[in-house]
Parts: structure tokens; C-alpha cells; sequence
């Protein structure tokens, strides 16, 4: 069931009565620097500028306020304890300190999981300007930042009073509610944290070993780097994809450099050398934080190599995600162009890339460190669609199996030169052409620029590949600026397409144009590698080598029934960083249950539906929201269109379409898209049409649909 207000699952549907705060960002004042800040809650309600106490704007009153007013505290609480610990372990000289306290910022951030979840809103952005004097003020203790066990009292004093103000609060909810069991939940956990912590402080006064020593974070256990006392089972993914290819073979193609295996394994294992000399060790995370390239691909593979965790992250990443994801992650170190947009105290971590050249030009080959094939090897970020990315954990056994889909289900091997149009932060152009390109001898072509038409053009003509990468929206965009047919002709052979649903009419379309076949490929972050594939045979999509799919509950769907799935391949993540109701629902029994939806087709197959949030109830029918976006595609002048289902002025479920007009567009477009809708049923005939510049997408190309309804939601209010 979805919230009627903001078309959020709910958490519990039986529930009854529950509070929804998606719209409920307020305009704060600080009393000290009068900055406005607008938001639902800041960490201990301090201004995110400078600390200082904040205040309303305008007053508010009403039971719906005085309910949110407590979950809004809640909130300022647990931002408070995680905005906490996470700059305490940036802070602390101690190491394991630092390990310590990034467990338990982890443990903050489950927290904040069950809130977003249950009230609807997303995280909130995190507070450059948080301090650890305004937590030590909340728990009442002094800040003696010079003493270590300082930041122990403080962590203790604050968990215990966030024990007695939940509490608090559940003795004030009704009796049996679902606020009061909340908050006595929160309280019970509060009061183990505190009780946690008095263990871990007691054992670190006595010198004694922490009792964690195993999660997501970091590996169970550190082998050393001798390699006759390392288990026959440890590997080192970095040095299994670049095993045995002959010296001299072309790896990379950036530009006018190229880099042999040979070179490129030699580059990887001085790197590893390099953030081995700035103190990375087995387990510790690295961002990079670099343009695609060859210096990319060194240093990504280069901390694994090492024992590390490789973390890619945009290089034009926005401000407050990147605050976001330094929080939660507590880089070892940084590699990065510039230190600029990198807040203290991680700035000081950042190696720039020209200094890290120099060293890697100085240092002297480093051996592969012998893992756990569970330990961690990187994370990658979910696309963000439905909230803040996840960051998912992969294992070092990824590079077993990598190379198998593209193999057996796309006919890759050595002779190929692979190009994927999307940047290396994303997971589909890391595993596709990367990894999986690596491990199978091929050459990866690599593009420093941001995406375009033009540009992809550009590289195929100059580079030649003989595989193409891409997705939906650049092969739409190709074919809109007539490129497409020089594609074919520059020599590729093979198109594949993921990251989002294909139209059967783009498919057609290229087709004509080209005569090649796009193959339509489905994965997620979570699995990595391309779990099902459609090669146009009308058998739709087929598990790929090496997975196996069946209907989630066990239950074979009827034809034509969607459901969702469950996927087991070799490839999944070993989870998510402190999500722990995300992980249950989707990495279930070692395998992902995706939130889309498929349905079985006569020939067997399956047919992809649309997520759960693009299947809608209106009018006691169920309406698919991409099927109706197919059918708008063929309307003269329309670029693309994305249905949602909003409110209408009655309060009643109904949809409502945003679109984007192609430059050459006839000057009644949004005529004709109503005269087009007025043949469907009257339940799916759009209550409303917005003409918008471009639709929201994530910087991996995927639709935004909450955003849609909010920008539906803020355009009503006004």
C-alpha cells in the first residue's frame, strides 16, 4: 500500500493511523548568524552554518505540527549522534578509535533508516559546520578535545540522553501505538549503545583489543603478505583480472594513450605501493575521485590490489551528496584533480593526482595483498531514485565470475575492443567494459569527456570499437541528430543497452537506421553483471549465464502477472552499508529481489513492468505507467515523457504527465499528446500536462520519479 499523500510504501499497513512529513521542510533562523536555513531537521537542532541555536521562521500550531515537532526531534537526535561519530572518527589519532566510532556512525545511520522509512523523508544533508563541542553540550559533558577518552565520555553521555528523551516520548504517545513502540525501541537501543560503549571504553583504558570484528566495513581478518602463509583459498580480485593476458596486448585506450597489460598490471602495482606509503591497509576505503582514464583504472584497481576498498565517486558530484557520502564512508584517502570542494578535517586526506603520478613514477612495484574472497574489494552507489544512493558492498570474489555473462551471453572475447558510453562511477560501464573486458584479454576504450552524441561519435570514429555500451537515452539521442548510421559503419558490431527500459520503438528504430540489433541487457547494482538478457528473438529476457531467476514467494506468476523476482548469481554484493531493512527486503537467503516488476510473456520469457512505484492503482485499475509512456512516444515533436500519479483537485489519485519537446517541434505539441490521450479509458487519461526543460535524472541517467511529484506537489501549494 502507498501513502495517498506522497505515494511511499508504507511500512505497516495495519498500522492505522501514521504521519507523513514528506512536505513538511520547514525555514529555520539561527539566533546567532541569522542565517535562513530551510529543512526538517538539522543535527541537535543547531544551525548547519555555524552551531548556533535555531528558531522558526514563522510559528507554527496544530496536532498534525505537534506530531512532527516530535519526530522532528527524533531526527535532530540521531543526526546529532551520527554527525558525531562520524567527525570523532575523522578527528581521532587513535586507530582504532577511528574503527570504533565508524561502527557506531553505521549504527546512527540504521537509526536514520527506520525514520525515513516510517515518516517519509529522505536523510538530510549533513552539517559541514557540525562540531564536536555541540554534541559534548548535549550530553553535558566538557569537550577536552587534547584527552581521547574524551570522545568516549561525550559518547556515552550522549547515548544515554538520547535513551531518556525517547523514552520520554514513548511514555507522552498513545498507549500501543506505533510512535510509542518506536520510540521505546529507539530507547532500548540507545541504552545497549551506552552500554557498548562502557565495554569498548573499558577495554580500550586497559589496552585491550575492541570486541567488533567483522562487518561491511572491514574484512574479519587481515592476512598478512607472505605468501607462504596465505591460505590457498585468499585471493586479490585486482591481480585475478589481470592474470594471465599476454604482456604486450593493448588493455586501455584513452585518447592517444594506450597502456599494455603489461604496463597496466605494473601501473596498478605501484599504486598500490603509493597508498600503501600513506597508510592504507586491508579494509580502508579510498575515493576516486577522478575523470575516466587510464589514471582511473590504475588507481581503482591499485586499492584492491592493496588490500583496500575502492570507492568511485563523480568528480562533479554535488556538494551536499559528497558531504553525504564522506560522512558515511571515512576515506583513508582521497585521490583526486583538486582538494577544493573537500570539507575539513577530509581535505586533509585528499592526494592530488599530480602528486600521486610523481610517487607512483618513484615507487617500486608492490605485491597483491591476499584476501578473504568475502572480504570487501568496493562499493559502488545505487542510482538514487528512491532516496539517497546506498552504498552497496561488493566482495573480492566478483572477479571469479565477472567475465562470465559477457562470454557466454554477448560473444565478447580477447579480440574486442569494448566502449561503454556511461562514466566509470557507475557500476554497468565498470563491470561491462572494465572488469569483465579485463578479465577476458579484451581492450577498454575510455573517454574522459562528460557524454554527448557528438562526442560518442567522436570517440567511436576515432577508437573503433567493436562493442558499444550505452543506454536508452544517448542511443535516442543519436539517432534524434541522425548519427546513428555512422556508428554502424565505424565498425561496431554488437550494441547493448541497460540502465533503464528500452522502447521496443527506439529498438526498431536504430535498427532501420544502423542494422544492428541493440541488445537489451537488466542488472542492478547489487548484482553487477547483466542478470537477463532480450536479443530481440521475441523470447524476451532470458536469465544469463550463469543466474538463475525465479518469482519472488516461490509461486510460478501467471503469464502476463507481474511479480517481482528473485536473482542468485555468483556476482552479488555482500550488502549495504548501514541499511539493514533495505538489505533484508532486497539480498535475501543469497539472492537480490530487485523492486521491479516482470511478468511472464507466451514464449516463456520475461517482460520488464516497471518498478513497483510505475504500477499504480487509479480508479480500482491497475495502470502501468511505462506502458502509457510508450504509447505518448510516437507523437510528433515529443523528446520524452514520464507519467506519476498525484493527487487531483478532488484528492483522488490521477495522472499526470511531464514532457520535453524536441527543438524542431511543432508548435502544438501539447495539443496533440491531449488529443492522443483522449482515446485511452477514462482512468488513464491524464488529469494534467507539464512541459518541462528536461526530466530528473540521476547522474547515472536513471528517472526520477519522486522528484516529479514533488515538483507536481510544489506547483499545486503555489
Amino acid at each position: 500500500m502507498l501513502c495517498p499523500k506522497c505515494q511511499r510504501p508504507l511500512e505497516d499497513e495495519t498500522d492505522g493511523v501514521y504521519i507523513c512529513c514528506a512536505d513538511a521542510s520547514l525555514q529555520w533562523r539561527c539566533t546567532q548568524c541569522a542565517k535562513v536555513s530551510e529543512g526538517f531537521a538539522f543535527p541537535y537542532g543547531g544551525c548547519p552554518h555555524c552551531g548556533g541555536k535555531l528558531e522558526l521562521s514563522e510559528s507554527r500550531a496544530g496536532a498534525e505540527f505537534a506530531a512532527q515537532d516530535g519526530i522532528r526531534k527524533a531526527f535532530e537526535i540521531e543526526l546529532g549522534g551520527r554527525a558525531f561519530y562520524q567527525r570523532a572518527a575523522a578527528e581521532s589519532g587513535d586507530a582504532a578509535l577511528r574503527d570504533l566510532f565508524s561502527r557506531f556512525a553505521l549504527m546512527e545511520g540504521e537509526h536514520m533508516e527506520t525514520l525515513t522509512r516510517r515518516y517519509h523523508v529522505d536523510v538530510p544533508a549533513p552539517s559541514p559546520a557540525f562540531r564536536v563541542e555541540l554534541a559534548a553540550i548535549f550530553a553535558e559533558v566538557e569537550s577536552r578535545p587534547q584527552d581521547p577518552a574524551n570522545l568516549f565520555r561525550i559518547a556515552i553521555g550522549l547515548e544515554q540522553r538520547a535513551a531518556d528523551f525517547f523514552a520520554g516520548c514513548a511514555a507522552l504517545a498513545a498507549p500501543g501505538s506505533a510512535e510509542q513502540r518506536l520510540y521505546r525501541e529507539l530507547a532500548a537501543e540507545e541504552r545497549e549503545h551506552a552500554d557498548m560503549l562502557g565495554t569498548e571504553y573499558a577495554r580500550w583504558h586497559a589496552g585491550k583489543p575492541g570486541l567488533f570484528s567483522s562487518d561491511l566495513l572491514r574484512p574479519a581478518q587481515m592476512p598478512g603478505r607472505d605468501p607462504v602463509a596465505v591460505p590457498a583459498r585468499m585471493i586479490n580480485a585486482a591481480a585475478l583480472l589481470l592474470a594471465d593476458h599476454a604482456a604486450d596486448r593493448t588493455a586501455l585506450c584513452c585518447g592517444e594513450q594506450n597502456l599494455s597489460y603489461a604496463a597496466l598490471r605494473a601501473s596498478v602495482a605501484r599504486c598500490a605501493a603509493v597508498l600503501q606509503s600513506h597508510g592504507v591497509s586491508p579494509g580502508d576505503r579510498v575515493a576516486i575521485k577522478l575523470a575516466d582514464g587510464c589514471d582511473w583504472v590504475s588507481a581503482f584497481l591499485g586499492t584492491i590490489w592493496a588490500g583496500g576498498v575502492a570507492v568511485a565517486v563523480n568528480p562533479r558530484i554535488p556538494q551536499a551528496e559528497w558531504q553525504y557520502i564522506l560522512d558515511e564512508a571515512g576515506f583513508s584517502v582521497i585521490l583526486a584533480e583538486s582538494p577544493d570542494d573537500t570539507p575539513a578535517p577530509w581535505r586533509e586526506r585528499v592526494l592530488l593526482q599530480d602528486d600521486w603520478r610523481r610517487a607512483m613514477a618513484a615507487a617500486a612495484a608492490a605485491e597483491p595483498v591476499a584476501m578473504d574472497p568475502e572480504a570487501p574489494a568496493y562499493w559502488c552507489h545505487s542510482s538514487g531514485t528512491t532516496g539517497q544512493p546506498k552504498a552497496v558492498v561488493h566482495a573480492q570474489r566478483f572477479a571469479r565470475h565477472i567475465d562470465q555473462v559477457s562470454r557466454e551471453g554477448l560473444g565478447v572475447h580477447a579480440g574486442d575492443r569494448l566502449y561503454a558510453t556511461s562514466k566509470l562511477f557507475f557500476v554497468y560501464p565498470q563491470t561491462n567494459s572494465v572488469f569483465a573486458g579485463l578479465k577476458i584479454g579484451a581492450t577498454a576504450i575510455l573517454d574522459a569527456q562528460w557524454p554527448t552524441a557528438a562526442s560518442v561519435l567522436a570517440t567511436v570514429e576515432a577508437q573503433h570499437p567493436t562493442v558499444l555500451f550505452s543506454v536508452p537515452s544517448l542511443y535516442r539521442n543519436l539517432l534524434h541528430e541522425g548519427l546513428a548510421p555512422r556508428i554502424a559503419r565505424a565498425g561496431v558490431r554488437l550494441c547493448v543497452s541497460a540502465g533503464e527500459a528500452l522502447p521496443a520503438s527506439l529498438r526498431e528504430a536504430w535498427r532501420e537506421q544502423t542494422g544492428l540489433l541493440i541488445v537489451n541487457g537488466y542488472g542492478a547494482s547489487e548484482t553487477q553483471v547483466l542478470v537477463m538478457i532480450d536479443a530481440g528473438d521475441a523470447q524476451g529476457f532470458v536469465p544469463a549465464p550463469g543466474v538463475e531467476i525465479r518469482p519472488l514467494g516461490g509461486a510460478e506468476a501467471g503469464t502476463g502477472v507481474p511479480t517481482r523476482i528473485c536473482i542468485r548469481t555468483p556476482t552479488r554484493a555482500l550488502g549495504y552499508l548501514d541499511r539493514p531493512q533495505a538489505q533484508a527486503e532486497a539480498l535475501r537467503d543469497g539472492e537480490f529481489c530487485p523492486a521491479d516488476l516482470f511478468a511472464r510473456n507466451a514464449a516463456g520469457g520475461w517482460h520488464f513492468e516497471g518498478r513497483e512505484d510505475t504500477l499504480v492503482k487509479l480508479r480500482g485499475r491497475w495502470v502501468n505507467l511505462l506502458e502509457l509512456e510508450g504509447r505518448l512516444a510516437g507523437c510528433p515533436g515529443l523528446d520524452e515523457a514520464a507519467a506519476v500519479a498525484v493527487p487531483d483537485d478532488d484528492g483522488v489519485d490521477a495522472l499526470a504527465v511531464f514532457y520535453v519537446t524536441r527543438p524542431d517541434a511543432p508548435p502544438d505539441t501539447a495539443g496533440a499528446l491531449r488529443e492522443l490521450a483522449k482515446g485511452w479509458p477514462p482512468y488513464q487519461r491524464p488529469c494534467g500536462w507539464r512541459a518541462v526543460p528536461a526530466l530528473p535524472r540521476t547522474a547515472t541517467g536513471k528517472l526520477m520519479r519522486r522528484k516529479l511529484v514533488e515538483l507536481w506537489r510544489s506547483k499545486a501549494g503555489s
